[in-house]
């Protein structure tokens, strides 16, 4: 392989393992719109709390989740992703 590929190997593998990371650490952060949040979001806007933006109601009744991740799933999912990260690493540096 040339050694442009192998860098390239180099920083996939080392982005793998720091996004896995963080999935490990902070999974909230990356949930931006679980199925709790949104219906916490709908009780808020029944209780009276203003529209963050036009239609925001509107968009929430419209539009639910598809999904919800739960925060162990991400977990999961960085774990596998930082042992393919150190897998790529470790092929690549030794």
């Amino acid at each position: 392989m040339s050694a442009g590929g192998e860098s390239l190997l180099i920083y996939i593998g080392a982005a793998m393992t720091v996004s896995s990371l963080a999935a490990i650490a902070r999974p909230d952060m990356l949930v931006r719109e679980s199925r709790r949040n949104w219906e916490k979001r709908l009780r808020e806007l029944d209780a009276g709390a203003p529209e963050a933006y036009f239609e925001e109601r509107r968009e929430l009744e419209a539009y639910p989740p598809r999904f919800n991740l739960s925060l162990a799933t991400l977990r999961r999912f960085g774990m596998v992703g930082l042992g393919l990260g150190i897998a790529v690493l470790a092929v690549r540096l030794l």
